[in-house]
């Protein structure tokens, strides 16, 4: 399983370059990002836990860059791993969550609106449980690094089917060079996850509008100029939000499959923070982002990690 997802992102990113060839050669006509999450970021090596680990590299095409509405279509890998408080726990009873790996693929089309508004739509397909092999993959690393052995993936989340599609919306409320609010929206349903999210996000410093900020990705489509070290946007980020769960399926178990051996019942409301920095010249991203979440089952703790996001553009 995962060495035909390997094939096929391979197959994908290869397809999308050629058909940049269609696109005019002065524009900026896609881009590679890498978003790395981690709550070792935390300066906390001794954290190993809840959402452990995520990894997204992914590559991004302009489709079309109309005068109302600019179009990307993206295509990213997945790599996500959940553990428990603590990865040295050997019985079952002592877990306060279960443990569960994805890997996948999402593909999606963005949409930035003339009107200052943006869209973005996806479809994640993969796989959930053991076939996606993240026990291994984590007791590798864990011996590479002198960490200890993670002990309890036997009892992880069972084979399910990753079928998900998500809707992310943004749409400002108030806006100024130096200082706006806008409303962030997400919807995600399918097999795995099932939630809304609405959040507030306050960006204070040199700005551009969501339709041509760093902060969507949406420098694809300016023309090719020189390389200049200029920073085109600069500025922080405070975005608080609620977001309800319907159903969460590395905690409760999939609807397709076998029965998990571990499961546990997730909280229907979650409050999440986030706080960050962003930096941006005419052909790369960088920013930082700190996450802050409440607890997402009775057993379990809050959480907090930090994701690390690069976006260079071609």
């Amino acid at each position: 399983m995962r060495r035909s997802l390997f094939f096929l992102l391979i197959l994908i990113i290869s397809s999308g370059i050629l058909a940049q060839e269609k696109t005019p050669k002065k524009y900026l006509s896609y881009d590679f990002q890498l978003v790395v999450d981690n709550d070792v970021f935390t300066m906390d090596i001794t954290k190993d836990q809840y959402y452990s680990s995520g990894i997204y590299p992914e590559v991004r095409m302009l489709i079309d860059s109309g005068e109302n509405v600019k179009k990307i279509r993206s295509f990213r890998f997945n790599h996500r791993m959940y553990t428990p408080f603590w990865v040295g726990w050997r019985r079952v009873e002592e877990l306060d969550r279960p443990y569960a790996g994805i890997m996948s693929l999402t593909a999606a089309q963005e949409y930035y609106f003339e009107s200052n508004k943006y869209l973005k739509v996806g479809l994640e397909l993969g796989w959930l449980g053991p076939g996606a092999l993240m026990g291994e993959q984590q007791t590798t690393w864990h011996k590479w690094f002198g960490m200890p052995a993670p002990q309890g993936w036997k009892y992880q989340i069972a084979n399910t089917p990753v079928i998900n599609l998500s809707l992310n919306y943004l749409q400002p409320i108030y806006s100024s060079y130096r200082f706006e609010i806008s409303s962030e929206s997400d919807l995600s349903l399918g097999t795995v996850y099932n939630n809304a999210r609405q959040s507030l996000l306050i960006r204070t410093g040199e700005l551009k509008p969501l339709n041509k900020s760093a902060y969507t990705a949406s420098y694809l489509g300016k023309k090719r100029g020189n390389r200049t070290p200029k920073t085109d946007e600069f500025y922080f980020f405070y975005s608080p939000g609620i977001e309800y769960v319907f159903h969460n399926a590395t905690l409760e178990g999939g609807f397709i499959g076998p029965e998990s051996p571990h499961t546990v019942e997730a909280i229907s409301w979650v409050i999440q923070h986030r706080a960050g920095i962003m930096f941006s010249w005419p052909r790369f991203d960088l920013s930082f982002v700190k996450y802050w979440r409440s607890k997402e089952n009775e057993e379990a703790m809050k959480h907090q990690y930090v994701a690390i996001r690069m976006n260079q553009r071609f």
